[in-house]
């Protein structure tokens, strides 16, 4: 009977364990979604682990994203390709700067294209590019809501 009593009373009592447990939970967000788009253990390295740091370099790049990803836009459908390659490139330094590979992957690609001319290749990549992009900046949103 006393086993029984014992459990019952466990599972009314929050164990001190269960309590450290969820503020370490609490304390370190879960990296799981922002891990998708960014080597964070890379990026973590480059900061010397200072989260602070971290979440002030995501509000950063949060704010210049959009313009260096309207100037691409802008300057192909200008049909300015040395604007679009100086655009894209500034894209690619941003994105590998924060350890964001399939962005720099794929920013490196419109750069490529619009240095030898291949608008249909800007194109196609521009349309991944802007999806990966999107998700990639909702990510970094939701990481910087739980720090």
């Amino acid at each position: 009977m006393r086993c029984c009593k014992s459990t019952f009373q466990d599972s009314t009592e929050k164990s001190p364990w269960i309590e450290a447990m969820s503020e370490v939970n609490r304390l370190i967000p879960n990296d799981a979604l922002i891990e998708k788009f960014v080597d964070l253990p890379d990026l973590l390295a480059r900061v010397e682990n200072d989260r602070e740091l971290l979440a002030e370099l995501f509000v950063m790049f949060q704010e210049e994203l959009p313009g260096l990803q309207d100037a691409l836009h802008h300057a192909i459908d200008a049909g300015d390709l040395p604007e679009g390659v100086k655009a894209a490139h500034a894209l690619k330094g941003m994105l590998a700067n924060m350890s964001m590979k399939q962005g720099t992957t794929m920013a490196a690609s419109i750069e490529t294209a619009a240095r030898v001319g291949n608008i249909q290749a800007i194109k196609e990549t521009l349309v991944a590019f802007d999806s990966e992009i999107a998700a990639l900046s909702a990510a970094v949103d939701a990481f910087l809501t739980r720090t």
